[in-house]
């Protein structure tokens, strides 16, 4: 379970998070939603220690992100940030073979081989492996870093906008093979999403944001409605259902 407990962050004089404390259920698909400035990347650049913890209190299970040291905490958290930058003349598989770097030390053994091979096979990225990644277009290179973070291997992974650049294919691909690690592996995944229907559509948990704070959190079913969006984005839209699940259609 990772426990947020009344977490607050300032930049400068703005108050940026009000006061949050949220509960996340460990193996399932997590994500967050809300208009632009709500808070939704701050609170995942805090929980991933991009920034510090200015107030409150964050742990994944037993390990608090600040006293835990940070190889344990590379062992038990992947993280995927929007301006994720990677230095160096690298290919694709060594990208990859550095989501290992936690457990091989610079020393990688047979069996981080065999996961960067799974993963590569995973991800559909056999074409690319050899390829450096200055080489790459921006949806590829989107692929190949969503591949290192779960070659990682970590029990709970944040990836903040990771749909970006993806096409419509490789978006769906995506989140169907995070929602498989969720209930297969029993990873617990927290996603910042803007398209909501992803969310509806993959996540067993929503949680939506605004101006800082929580307003709603539980499955897309009961959170994903149209007074929520109206709510949230002030815009009107017509709420479907499709298997048990919500379907936003744009009213305008």
């Amino acid at each position: 379970m990772i426990k947020i407990s009344n977490v607050s962050h300032h930049i400068g004089k703005q108050q940026i998070l009000h006061d949050i404390s949220l509960s996340l259920p460990s193996s399932q698909v997590i994500a967050l939603i809300g208009p632009n400035g709500a808070g939704k990347s701050t609170l995942f650049s805090v929980m991933s220690r991009l920034q510090p913890l200015q107030a409150g209190k964050v742990s994944f299970a037993e390990h608090d992100i600040v006293s835990c040291n940070s190889r344990t905490l590379a062992t038990t958290v992947a993280t995927l940030s929007q301006d994720n930058q990677v230095q160096g003349r690298l290919r694709v598989h060594e990208l990859l073979m550095f989501g290992r770097y936690p457990y091989h030390q610079g020393r990688p053994t047979a069996n981080d081989h065999q996961k960067v091979d799974e993963i590569i096979e995973r991800f559909e990225l056999k074409l690319l492996a050899d390829r450096f990644l200055s080489a790459l277009s921006g949806g590829q290179r989107q692929r190949v870093l969503i591949a290192m973070i779960v070659c990682q291997d970590t029990p709970y992974l944040l990836l903040d906008e990771p749909l970006n650049s993806l096409d419509m294919y490789h978006a769906g691909r995506l989140m169907r093979e995070l929602r498989a690690l969720s209930h297969s592996q029993q990873k617990t995944v927290v996603i910042v999403l803007h398209d909501i229907n992803q969310a509806a559509q993959f996540a067993d948990t929503v949680v939506t944001m605004k101006d800082g704070r929580v307003m709603a959190t539980g499955r897309p079913v009961d959170v994903i409605t149209q007074e929520t969006m109206k709510e949230l984005y002030n815009v009107d839209v017509t709420v479907l259902k499709h298997q048990g699940r919500p379907v936003i259609i744009d009213s305008f």
